[in-house]
């Protein structure tokens, strides 16, 4: 027989080697950080397969979002807070291009920063899931002090009963680990997976909308500043009709009128200006704001109105509708719901079978008995206990049902959802692809219009100087030539805005040049 001490030995020696048994199962739940995008200056890359199917459905959802697997080296647990301060440096000596501010934005938005950290939250919901999986271990401590009357029979103690005081400390080391629940745990681990990658996906969703909206933005300020040239042009012109009308008058040849009416043409140019300046300013100031930087930073844009025009859209748009049926982050993020959604529910069915699950527990249990005021009677030894519980839920008032009826009616939600999100894509990808090719002819056609409308001016310009024209045909020419001037440059932002809006409404904005 082995000693008291052996014994003792034994049993710690036991308890080590159980807890040792069980710790290449634990892991962390910050551990699926990992599943959610590295960064939140650039955007998460869905993963490849969207391209590659038919149209899309429900099926293609489940089997894509049953890929995404952890990105290795992705953990950010321990990262510097440093890197998620929103200053951005700005080169005073660089004139930013497109691609210099969508940098800029990507580095400093506080949207695309929120949907990230929304996505890590979506991560580590995996990681919380995941934990039902593992043995719940826990170290606990009783002790106290108990005085018991107990009864006993009168002929061994003529009262009738006897005090009994009692003093313990038991430290346990406790484990709970469920075994086998017909997939409730497994429904809400897919369940976990799938809103992280919809986290995932709507984080790529919000980098397309940050480029759309830096790209809009700074061609409409390429057009304000085009109306502003236009404006500063038209300026000069009436300032040169205004000479030609002051010396005519000082030799005779125009009317005190003619000479008014060329003054407050200049007046009006003047106002035109003013106002172009201030359409200018407000343009840039909507650059930044979408941007997410402070108004008051000043930053140097490229002039847009020199670029040259994107190709024009080949093939009709029934291809770019499919294009934005198989990749738009939005219609794959609906996708992704209905998988979390049925995923939920075949969780809630799974309440109504029963669980079986292991608890155990060593304990040392070290404590004193005294009765009716004798000496203690000490003990200082190890006990434990393994039980198999298996648990079958008979009534709960309703609670199951419920469940399973919000899982239905979610799963359900997510579907019309989902076809609300395809027929508005449907549209969006309609209405860009006219906006495309009418933005192509109006460009053409202002060729044509700028053109005439300079030639017009210049003759009767020319006439007038000469005493051939009136002063109304200058006008009229130098009034078409600056509105024509304008709808060029609204012309030419149009289709590259227009450009955009079909790349962002079809998903393949973060791959256009």
């Amino acid at each position: 027989m082995p000693s008291r001490s052996d014994r003792s030995r034994i049993s710690k020696c036991g308890r080590k080697a159980a807890l040792l048994a069980l710790l290449p199962l634990v892991a962390c739940a910050t551990d699926e950080l990992a599943l959610a995008p590295a960064a939140p200056e650039r955007p998460w890359a869905i993963p490849p397969g969207f391209e590659d199917l038919p149209r899309p459905g429900i099926a293609n959802a489940a089997r894509l979002v049953d890929r995404i697997t952890p990105h290795p080296g992705r953990s950010d647990r321990g990262r510097d807070d440093k890197t998620r301060d929103n200053a951005v440096s700005i080169d005073p000596t660089r004139h930013y291009d497109l691609a210099g501010l969508i940098d800029l934005a990507e580095r400093n938005n506080p949207e695309t920063r929120e949907a990230w950290e929304r996505a890590r939250q979506a991560a580590l919901a995996v990681g919380l899931a995941e934990t039902s999986y593992l043995p719940q271990i826990s170290a606990e401590a009783i002790g106290g002090f108990q005085h018991t009357p107990l009864p006993i029979p009168a002929a061994l103690v003529p009262k009738g009963y006897f005090i009994a005081d009692t003093r313990e400390l038991i430290p346990a080391l406790a484990t709970k680990w469920l075994l086998f629940d017909f997939g409730q745990r497994e429904g809400t681990v897919a369940a976990a997976r799938a809103n992280a990658f919809v986290a995932d996906v709507a984080f790529t969703g919000a980098h397309q909308k940050l480029i759309y909206a830096v790209s809009r933005d700074y061609f409409a300020l390429g057009a304000a500043r085009g109306r502003l040239r236009v404006a500063q042009q038209s300026l000069k012109m009436a300032e040169v009709v205004q000479d030609v009308s002051e010396t005519r008058r000082a030799h005779g040849l125009a009317t005190v009128v003619e000479e008014a009416q060329a003054r407050r043409q200049t007046a009006q140019a003047r106002f035109n200006l003013e106002r172009a300046a201030g359409v200018d300013r407000t343009a840039y100031a909507a650059l930044i704001a979408s941007m997410g930087i402070a108004p008051s930073t000043p930053i140097e844009t490229a002039d847009s109105t020199e670029l040259r025009l994107p190709p024009a859209p080949s093939g009709n748009v029934d291809k770019f509708v499919q294009d934005a049926l198989e990749g738009r982050p939005d219609i794959i993020a609906a996708l992704g719901k209905v998988r979390a959604a049925e995923r939920m529910l075949s969780s809630a069915r799974a309440t109504y079978y029963p669980t079986i699950g292991l608890e155990a527990r060593a304990y040392e249990n070290a404590g004193g008995l005294s009765t009716d005021g004798s000496r203690y009677y000490s003990v200082n030894e190890p006990g434990a206990s393994i039980l198999l519980k298996l648990s079958v839920p008979l009534y709960d008032g309703g609670l199951r049902d419920a469940r399973v009826a919000t899982a239905r009616s979610e799963v359900a939600a997510a579907r019309d959802t989902l076809n609300h999100t395809r027929d508005t894509s449907v549209q969006q990808v309609t209405d860009a692809y006219d906006a495309l090719r009418t933005s192509f002819a109006e460009y053409t056609a202002s060729l044509t219009l700028n053109q005439t409308a300079q030639t017009a001016y210049d003759a009767a310009l020319d006439a007038y100087r000469h005493g051939v024209g009136t002063y109304t045909d200058v006008v009229t020419g130098e009034t078409a030539l600056s509105q024509a001037q304008s709808e060029k440059e609204d012309a030419h932002a149009n289709v590259f805005t227009a450009a955009a809006a079909l790349a962002f409404s079809t998903g393949a904005i973060l791959t256009q040049p």
